[in-house]
Formats: C-alpha cells, sequence, structure tokens
C-alpha cells in the first residue's frame, strides 16, 4: 500500500523546468530577506516574506500558490524593468566621478578602487535584472499551461 502511494507520488513529481524559478525566487527572497532585517527595511522585508511564502507553496505545488505565483512573476518581472531602468539613467555617473578623482591627485587611488568596485556591482545588478525580466516572464506563461496546472493539487 505504502509502496503504490510513493510510486503514484513520484510519478506526479517528474522533474518540471519551471520548478527552478520558485527555488531560486525562495533563495534570493531569504538571502534578501536577511538584509532588509538586517537594515530595518521592513516594507522589502515584508514583501520578501510573501514571496518566501508563495514559492514555498508553489515548490508543494499548492494550486493557490500557482495563481499567485504567476501575478507575482510578472510584477517582479515589471519592477525589474521599472529598476533596470532607473539604474540605466546613471550610465555615466561612474565615469564622472573617476574623472574628479583623477582631478584631484591628493584623493588617491583607492577611491579609484572604489569607483571601479561599485561599477561592477551596478554592472552585475543590471544584468542579473536583464536576465531576470524573460524568465520570470517565461514562468508566468508557463504556470499558465493546462499541463503545469495539472501538477498542483487543489487545498483540501
Amino acid at each position: 500500500m505504502a509502496l503504490s502511494a510513493l510510486a503514484k507520488t513520484s510519478a506526479n513529481r517528474r522533474f518540471a523546468a519551471w520548478a527552478i524559478g520558485p527555488w531560486l525566487l525562495l533563495l534570493v527572497a531569504a538571502m534578501g530577506g536577511v538584509q532588509y532585517l538586517k537594515h530595518g527595511d521592513y516594507i522589502y522585508l515584508l514583501a520578501a516574506l510573501l514571496v518566501i511564502a508563495v514559492s514555498a507553496g508553489c515548490i508543494l505545488r499548492q494550486a493557490w500558490a500557482r495563481v499567485a505565483m504567476r501575478w507575482m512573476a510578472v510584477l517582479l518581472a515589471l519592477w525589474a524593468l521599472i529598476s533596470a531602468g532607473l539604474m540605466l539613467q546613471h550610465w555615466g555617473d561612474f565615469e564622472r566621478a573617476r574623472q574628479q578623482v583623477q582631478a584631484q591627485p591628493k584623493l588617491g587611488e583607492v577611491l579609484i578602487w572604489m569607483i571601479d568596485r561599485a561599477q561592477r556591482t551596478w554592472q552585475v545588478g543590471l544584468a542579473l535584472k536583464v536576465i531576470a525580466i524573460p524568465l520570470l516572464l517565461w514562468l508566468a506563461v508557463v504556470l499558465g499551461k493546462p499541463a503545469v496546472q495539472a501538477q498542483f493539487r487543489p487545498r483540501r
């Protein structure tokens, strides 16, 4: 009896590429939640907790979480698009800062190093947002397909 239930569960839980998305969102939200708690950004902390709850529900294949994850993926893609646009407005700021530091030799190489490090962090953040937008939209579309919807179980 137990073996047949286990076989039935494992047959329903085949590998699904869409399942990687909720796991990644869960990990990123958990890391962000720790940072938001550390810095006292309680509104962002609340948003991170919401992402964690919906991601966990989606990983457990709860039907309510599938619908919530679709909406959340679209909202997060929109947020990434807007924030990437705001980041792009500061495209030349690093070069201007570098020129200002070089104009005053007393400031030294440490400030140049700090500007370079901030620019690399900015570039990585922008690249992650550009990568996340199509992946989040893909996740929202895939979660709406009937084959994926059949993998979720309704609330008892």
